[in-house]
């Protein structure tokens, strides 16, 4: 369970938040006066980074600033996350990630940093995990795991602490299956070498996949959620094979501003990402990507946070392993 102080320190968040949305008057701050800077955790070309760069000009427009868009590679996103944490917090940098990696991380080892310190902002899409191979390989998942019961497969993920990371650590447990897992730092890396015929099976966001998928180099096996993907319905889930996976963690596309950012400041964040979503270009560059939007003010995703804290903990042993 959190500690005690984790869910008192949280819910005060939550309680501030909801006051301020009630008030109006916090939009008469003098922010931002300048240009301001959003934090990608990944290696530029990968979903985080798309994502970031496609929104930075609606967010221009509603910030009435300009949008730097700066990529801190490194351990996962441990190293931007540490760098985080000591951020100012006068709402000029900002950082985006898929949520919950950087739980995922805490609970992998010792770190410098804290989720539960850095100030939610706002959350706008939620993808589940997807299994692919190489288009060549496995027709179906079935075929996947007679194969891998034989011998210790090479599976890609996006660094160790992703959301993949732990999809695939509980996955391949209930599958009763030993696996290589090799880190790439986002995952395009990871797809590139299963394209390459480098690895044998890719774990990654759904839409990360998408454009291979549908060149025909690599094969959709398995959906790592418990409900169906709505672009790929004909994709598979755990219990349509016989498995009951009942811990599934999305990646959550959010932003967090720096540990004790005024809420008012915070305010002027979450309604440009609110606007900016809803922005018809970026609906349709969404859909052309095969993202589902679901968006969360930062009032709901700092529940979020906090519900994830208890679940993440459960699987400490794992992560640690």
């Amino acid at each position: 369970m959190v500690k005690k102080l984790e869910k008192i320190f949280i819910i005060l968040l939550i309680s501030g938040l909801t006051v301020l949305l009630v008030c109006s008057s916090v939009n008469s701050i003098d922010f931002p006066r300048k240009t301001v800077k959003i934090i990608i955790t990944t290696e530029a070309g990968g979903g985080e980074d798309s994502d970031g760069r496609a929104l930075a000009p609606f967010l221009q427009k509603y910030l009435g600033v300009n949008v730097l868009i700066e990529n801190q590679t490194g351990a996962g996103g441990k190293i931007a996350f540490e760098k985080f944490q000591r951020t100012k917090p006068d709402g000029y940098s900002i950082v985006l990630y898929n949520f919950p990696k950087s739980i995922i991380i805490e609970y992998m080892g010792k770190v410098n940093f804290r989720t539960r310190d850095y100030t939610p902002i706002y959350a706008w899409n939620r993808s589940n995990q997807l299994m692919v191979v190489h288009a060549d390989t496995w027709k179906t998942f079935n075929e996947f795991l007679k194969t891998a019961k034989t011998k210790t497969l090479s599976g890609g993920l996006m660094g160790r602490g992703s959301t993949t990371h732990l999809a695939g650590l509980i996955a391949m447990d209930e599958f009763g299956i030993k696996v290589n897992w090799v880190p790439y730092e986002g995952y395009a890396g990871a797809l590139a070498a299963l394209a390459g015929k480098h690895i044998d099976f890719v774990i990654c966001l759904s839409a990360s996949a998408t454009s291979l998928i549908e060149a025909g180099m690599l094969r959709p096996l398995l959906l790592l959620g418990d409900l169906r993907d709505p672009y790929f319905p004909d994709v598979p889930i755990p219990k349509d094979i016989g498995f009951t996976i009942t811990a599934f963690f999305p990646a959550i596309r959010s932003a967090f501003a720096p540990p004790d950012t005024p809420l008012a400041i915070v305010k002027v964040w979450e309604e440009a990402f609110s606007k900016a979503v809803n922005e018809p270009a970026y609906i349709d560059w969404a859909k052309k990507r095969k993202i589902a939007l679901h968006l969360l003010s930062a009032h709901e995703f700092a529940k979020v946070v906090l519900e994830t804290y208890s679940n993440i903990e459960k699987f400490q042993k794992i992560l640690k392993e």
